[in-house]
C-alpha cells in the first residue's frame, strides 16, 4: 500500500478518472464565447432603441441562456458526482 510522508493511504485515481473529470470541465469552458455574447447584449446601452431589433435579440439571447442553463446545472451535477466518486475512491 502506498502512503503520502504522514503515512496516510493515497486514493486510487487513475488516468480516466482525471480524463472524465477534464472533459466535464472542457464542456464548461466551452460556454464561454457564448456568455460572452450574452453579456454584450445586456451591456448595449445605444441609444435610441430599435424596439424590434431587441424584441428578435432578447427571444434569441433568452433561448441561448436557457439552453446554457439546462446543460450548466446537468454538467455541474455530472461534476458534482466525479468528484464525490474519487472522494469515496478506496485508498492504496
Amino acid at each position: 500500500m502506498s502512503h503520502t510522508k504522514n503515512n496516510q493511504p493515497i486514493k486510487e485515481i487513475t488516468h480516466q478518472d482525471i480524463y472524465k473529470l477534464q472533459d466535464t470541465w472542457e464542456q464548461l469552458q466551452s460556454w464561454h464565447e457564448v456568455l460572452g455574447m450574452l453579456e454584450e447584449f445586456f451591456e448595449d446601452e445605444t441609444r435610441p432603441v430599435n424596439k424590434q431589433k431587441l424584441v428578435r435579440k432578447y427571444y434569441a439571447s433568452s433561448k441561448v441562456f436557457r439552453v446554457f442553463h439546462k446543460d450548466f446545472n446537468q454538467t455541474m451535477e455530472r461534476m458534482k458526482k466525479q468528484i464525490v466518486e474519487l472522494r469515496c475512491r478506496k485508498k492504496v
